[in-house]
């Protein structure tokens, strides 16, 4: 049984793989095992899977219809063996002494999850990084008993997926998997991970992984029209832990639902300003959304200094004084000159 199961969905992604791979082939600890799942591409991202196979008895290749990142996610995670799961998107990569660092801190504090940090490495037009930023974790050490209570206002929204270190035997007692979101279905996976209250968690302040930044044709930046009709899933998703631990009342928990319910409304108001929308539709969607009562006290309780985007500051000050309208066209203006 390997230590390790990485955990890759490939779609369309010839131009990564090959640095993905050696990152692999590099590691320090070689007691693992790396499922890549060729998500239907239609480049040559399956010839080169299957050339790392052969190359490689600690690489897996699964090929599948499309069906999106997480049903990808879900056929891997039907088929790992590790003692532990590390979820590695195939367009970035991880420092070589990853897979020993993280085996052993696990293994000396028995932790159901290990959290790192990562580089956040921007490239210009010809491939080449041109600048790579630290981004650590909130806290660092060992937290045992029920650490995302404890700490829950830092760990929340730690959505990231790929900056975690997994035990198997956890994620499979819940039979965790990724619901079918096209955006999102990471933080859901995440907090259905937390909802029941792994006892040590370990975080460390080293940066393992090197994630490439958002190209401006990636999910984040895309319209996703399914979200029009359900945009409050993750922050709905946050609140029914909140209220099955029973502490709504904490004002420590409830200040972090709010800010939770804001983001999904900031991050709702992007969408529907990428989409075909006239602004009539845009402004009655934002109109219907701020009359549920949890969005209304969201707005109302969330300080503006939370919001660390000055744009999203103004958006915040204007959905206060129910200004929609001018929301919308400044949420609008900025996709403008993001495009």
């Amino acid at each position: 049984m390997p230590r390790i199961s990485f955990i890759l969905p490939v779609y369309n992604m010839e131009k990564y793989l090959p640095r993905v791979a050696e990152s692999l082939k590099k590691q320090t600890m070689g007691d693992f095992e790396a499922i890549f799942v060729n998500d239907g591409s239609k480049d040559r991202s399956g010839e080169i899977c299957a050339e790392l196979e052969k190359e490689d008895s600690r690489f897996r290749v699964i090929s599948k219809p499309n069906g999106g990142v997480a049903s990808a996610r879900n056929t891997a995670l039907d088929l790992a063996t590790g003692d532990y799961l590390f979820f590695l998107d195939p367009d970035d990569w991880i420092e070589a002494e990853t897979a020993e660092i993280l085996t052993e801190t696990a293994d000396r504090e028995r932790a159901d999850i290990v959290m790192f940090g990562k580089y956040n490495d921007f490239y210009d037009e010809k491939g080449k990084c041109v600048k790579s930023v630290k981004a650590l974790p909130p806290i660092t050490g060992v937290f045992c008993g029920e650490p995302f209570k404890e700490y829950f206002d830092k760990l929340a929204t730690s959505f990231f997926i790929t900056t975690k270190l997994m035990r198997r035997e956890f994620v499979e007692r819940y039979h965790l998997r990724f619901p079918a979101k096209s955006i999102g279905e990471d933080g859901l996976f995440y907090v259905e991970f937390y909802r029941h209250n792994p006892s040590c968690l370990v975080v460390i302040d080293r940066p393992l992984y090197h994630y490439t930044e958002a190209r401006s044709n990636s999910l984040s930046n895309s319209y996703h029209p399914e979200r029009v009709k359900e945009n409050f899933y993750l922050s709905s998703a946050i609140r029914s832990v909140v209220e099955e631990w029973g502490l709504m009342d904490s004002p420590l928990h409830r200040a972090k639902v709010a800010y939770c319910i804001l983001r999904d409304l900031q991050l709702g108001i992007k969408n529907i300003s990428l989409g075909p929308m006239t602004f009539g539709e845009r402004y009655r969607w934002l109109r219907d959304a701020m009359r549920d009562s949890w969005v209304k006290r969201s707005v109302r309780e969330v300080p503006l200094k939370t919001e660390k985007n000055r744009n999203d500051k103004i958006k915040l000050q204007l959905l206060k004084c129910h200004l929609y309208g001018a929301v919308l066209i400044l949420s609008g203006c900025n996709q403008k000159k993001r495009g």
